[in-house]
């Protein structure tokens, strides 16, 4: 079977685990004052104690495995240590308990219809060269942070706090990287919908909470499937969703909303302001496009705010938002300043201006619109209008996304409608606000009816929506690359046969980070998707196909995907590649033809076989040594053979 490589003391760190815990509660305490204090926000501000400083950690000292020890060890200890001084008071008296238990169970419900997608299929681009499944089982083998699967000698730009979040699961409970992302996946669902619901409650009055949860989860446009001049319609969020940065990137946005709403009625604002840093410190590494709204939506808010009112405290948090965007470039992630090549567009980011070139083109563009947000795009305006409190906020995040999606593009893929999705969770909100109204207006059966309706076209879509994912289960034998479940589900093992996982064993434990593996494609999901490895074909193309998403050049690309013809200089472009380890099977006969020839014997050497599976190194230059480095010891013993 394919072996975790992660220490296998890590499961002694689930000890440090209710530290974390009382450590949350007693930062809880600190950043809400008494009479308004949400239990809500514990489970949010966890994961930031949890992730964060896991992060940050692993950065300085270049490995997950040490960057997790520290700061659990350290965090839990210090969770620990405050029970100590505060044990009389622990645990608290709740106040309301019934009503905690009639949201616990309400959110209960509203988990039900994503937990049969969730664990019979793997969603989206979990499973798919460079995606999620790829990530985390890279960051399973330990150097950090990690690295661009298609070019190693690059770190990762991306929001992968998700992936980091599920490799910590799998090394504390030693279980697959599509188990650790289920459990996520369904923990993490009910943590939303409870901040959800007290957000509505927070802008749009206490009968706001539940609709607003409601409508922001399963909230759905006129067409979610359609498509428009080649763009597709934007999906509701419950698809988001399962784009897993969304899950843990909501959660932290309900956190920050919560958080900005309580200071001004608390005192040592430079703190809990430094503590908003921290969340959205987090949010950059967990959503960036949520990230980037949030932090205009904030400005916006707080520049509106001082200048009404001269407010010291909006002063306050527009630092710590001009801090948290310095942050983002050292912490690495998505807005990493690593030297990546200019993508085009606007600074370099790959965004264009969108160019109507006529009026059909804006009615187009404005029948996406329609078919994409439907009816909340009218119902939530008018709801935001109506919103009790933080309607700035509210505006600056629906109209900023809304801009961003009508005014640009991204010139490599379809990724500029997630923009859409925050413009549909500012429209849900103020849909939820105004459904809230409407309920002192519907007294009568008839009224009652049209309220019902309304609520219906809503969310009734949102609600079936998960479903419609089910019909995508094949009971056929799983193919490799595929959504379908690991089957089977109650175990550690991959569907992949010893030798091969012997193999990839093998391999996590030699190559070194920026080492690209070869090997044939129709072979390599055990090593590029579970082992978490460079492959040659690691990569997510562009949607032109003829680029990486990240716009590395079309001409690394071609020669990238030029390598699966075998000729006579092949070896040479193996190394302008950075490939230096090769893996052969019986079916790959062209490549065994060219490891036996003169070339071959000069450039490759056998370090590992296992079965009819065989590990070379290739040397990066005709003469050099054939010994991998650090590893010219670890030839394998005769049973290895």
């Amino acid at each position: 079977m394919i072996e975790n490589p992660q220490p296998s003391c890590l499961p002694f760190l689930l000890l440090a685990l209710p530290g974390i815990g009382f450590a949350a509660y007693a930062v809880n305490k600190f950043l809400f004052p008494n009479d308004d204090r949400p239990l809500c926000t514990v489970g949010a501000i966890g994961l930031v104690l949890a992730l964060l400083p896991t992060h940050l950690l692993a950065l300085a000292t270049g490995s997950l495995n040490l960057g997790l020890a520290g700061a659990w060890i350290g965090i839990g200890a210090g969770g620990y240590a405050w029970l100590g001084c505060h044990w009389q008071k622990f645990p608290p008296r709740i106040r309301g308990g019934s009503e905690l238990g009639y949201r616990l169970g309400v959110a209960a419900l509203a988990t039900l219809p994503i937990v049969l997608p969730t664990i019979l299929l793997n969603f989206h681009d979990e499973t798919y060269f460079g995606g999620h499944q790829a990530i985390i089982a890279h960051l399973q083998n330990g150097s950090y942070p990690p690295r661009y699967l298609y070019e190693p000698s690059l770190p990762l730009r991306y929001h992968y706090g998700f992936d980091l979040a599920a490799a910590i699961v799998t090394g504390l409970l030693r279980i697959r990287i599509d188990q650790a992302i289920d459990i996520l996946t369904l923990a993490l669902w009910p943590t939303m919908f409870l901040l959800l619901w007290r957000v509505g409650e927070h802008v749009g009055g206490r009968r706001a909470g539940l609709l607003v949860a409601l409508a922001v989860s399963f909230s759905t446009g006129l067409c979610p499937t359609c498509t428009v001049n080649g763009l597709k319609t934007n999906p509701p969020f419950v698809s988001y969703f399962f784009q897993h940065p969304w899950g843990l990137g909501i959660v932290i946005f309900c956190l920050l909303v919560l958080q900005r709403a309580a200071l001004d009625r608390t005192d040592n604002q430079v703190w809990r302001v430094g503590a908003l840093v921290c969340s959205l410190l987090l949010l950059s590494l967990a959503q960036s496009v949520l990230f980037v709204v949030t932090v205009i939506a904030f400005g916006l808010a707080d520049f509106w705010k001082f200048v009404r009112s001269g407010s010291r405290t909006a002063v306050t948090v527009l630092f710590g938002l001009a801090a948290a965007v310095l942050g983002t470039k050292l912490i690495g992630g998505f807005f990493d300043s690593a030297s990546y090549h200019s993508a085009g567009g606007v600074l370099g980011t790959g965004f264009y201006l969108r160019e109507y070139p006529g009026n059909n083109a804006v009615l187009e563009q404005i029948e996406w619109n329609l078919l994409s947000f439907g009816l909340p795009l009218v119902l939530g305006v008018l709801g935001l209008c109506r919103a009790h409190r933080e309607r700035v906020l509210l505006a600056g995040l629906a109209g900023t996304s809304l801009i961003a999606v009508n005014g640009l593009r991204y010139g490599y893929s379809w990724d500029i409608t997630k923009f859409a999705a925050v413009t549909s969770i500012a429209l849900a909100i103020g849909t939820g606000i105004f459904l809230a109204g409407l309920l002192d207006w519907a007294l009568t059966s008839v009224r009652r009816l049209i309220f019902g309706a309304l609520a219906i076209a809503v969310a009734g879509l949102g609600v079936v929506y998960p479903f419609y994912f089910l019909l995508a289960i094949s009971p056929k034998h799983r193919p490799a690359f595929s959504m379908q479940m690991i089957r089977p589900y109650i175990s550690k093992q991959y569907p992949v046969d010893v030798d091969s996982a012997r193999a990839v064993n093998f391999l996590r434990t030699h190559m070194q980070p920026a080492e690209v593996l070869y090997v044939g494609v129709k072979n390599s999901e055990p090593y590029a998707i579970w082992g978490g490895l460079p492959t040659q074909s690691s990569v997510y193309p562009a949607d032109t196909a003829d680029d990486d998403v990240y716009g590395l050049g079309t001409g690394k690309f071609a020669a990238r995907m030029d390598l699966s013809r075998i000729s006579g200089d092949w070896f040479d472009r193996l190394s302008a590649e950075h490939v230096s380890w090769l893996v052969t099977e019986p079916d790959d006969v062209a490549v065994m033809t060219a490891l036996h020839n003169e070339e071959g014997r000069h450039r490759a050497a056998l370090v590992a076989e296992y079965g009819t599976v065989s590990v070379f190194y290739i040397a990066p230059v005709k003469g050099d040594n054939l010994s991998p480095p650090a590893t010219g010891q670890n030839r394998p013993t005769s049973d290895e053979r």
